[in-house]
């Protein structure tokens, strides 16, 4: 399947360092062309937006990377223009960001991103930059497993655009208990659990050695017991020194307009590091 990288772009300080995210993730793939979308929506001067475009054109240019840009009217909103442009289907990745300061608002909830990770349109990761100094190239990267039956099928096609400039790849499975039993677990259902646990993991391991090949990343793997995934996720995403962790959405886990109580925006809000937020349709 042939993918193209639509780079959802609003000319903010942001959007730049996204873009870096787009531009690694195509001269990654194999024969990626980005489409840079643009819409017109008031925000920054038309000449601006021009300058900020044609400096991403040229670095696109430079990489060797098949890039067109399309500025367009807004019909409607910018979501319902974002849905207009970019085609339907799983060919097609939105590359957007989340906000950068939440301003007693969400990073993610009320944003375009989770309109676009909701709606199921076409692929979608929204990232959140925390440290732009990576350049949108993370060499270390934290991925949360859920337990799926699938295992990594999901993710794959999202890490394996990352994948050639990752050295070390952390898998974290958290097996979730109630806080009242959790104080209380019998060492033998610790065990079982963590067995349970590192049972999946293992099978997640072998499939990413078997689409990695001759790529040569380090793979650690870790099975914790908790009643709080969010506050795992973050104390080994610090213990790590992770530079990114890439997370799956779903609409049971994706932020609500009650957003503070929200896992995902407790991890966006608190974050040391970068986190991409995606979803396959």
């Amino acid at each position: 399947m042939k993918l193209t990288i639509y780079l959802a772009y609003d000319g903010s300080i942001n959007a730049d360092w996204v873009a870096r995210y787009a531009l690694n993730m195509a001269a990654n793939g194999r024969d990626l062309q980005i489409i840079l979308i643009h819409i017109l929506d008031d925000i920054y001067s038309p000449d601006r937006i021009a300058k900020k475009i044609e400096a991403i054109e040229a670095e696109s240019a430079v990489r060797g990377i098949r890039m067109t840009s399309r500025i367009l009217p807004l019909r409607k909103n910018v979501f319902y223009s974002l849905l207009q442009a970019i085609p339907a289907g799983g060919e097609s990745l939105c590359v957007c960001g989340a906000r950068i300061c939440s301003r007693n608002k969400g990073f993610l909830a009320g944003t375009i991103s989770e309109k676009l990770l909701r709606h199921k349109q076409f692929n979608v990761m929204a990232i959140r930059v925390v440290k732009p100094g990576i350049l949108g190239s993370p060499s270390d990267l934290l991925f949360p497993l859920s337990g799926h039956p699938r295992g990594f099928e999901a993710a794959m096609s999202f890490f394996m655009l990352l994948a050639p400039e990752v050295e070390r790849l952390y898998l974290l499975r958290i097996m979730l208990v109630s806080s009242l039993w959790f104080q209380y677990m019998p060492a033998t259902i610790v065990q079982s659990l963590k067995t349970k646990g590192y049972s999946y993991v293992n099978g997640v391991l072998k499939e990413i050695r078997q689409q990695l090949g001759e790529n040569k990343i380090y793979l650690d793997a870790k099975v914790v017991l908790s009643d709080d995934w969010a506050k795992e996720i973050l104390i080994y995403a610090s213990k790590s020194r992770a530079q990114m962790i890439l997370m799956g959405a779903s609409d049971r886990n994706l932020p609500s307009r009650y957003f503070y109580g929200n896992k995902i925006e407790q991890i966006l809000r608190r974050s040391p590091c970068d986190v991409g937020i995606y979803r396959k349709i």
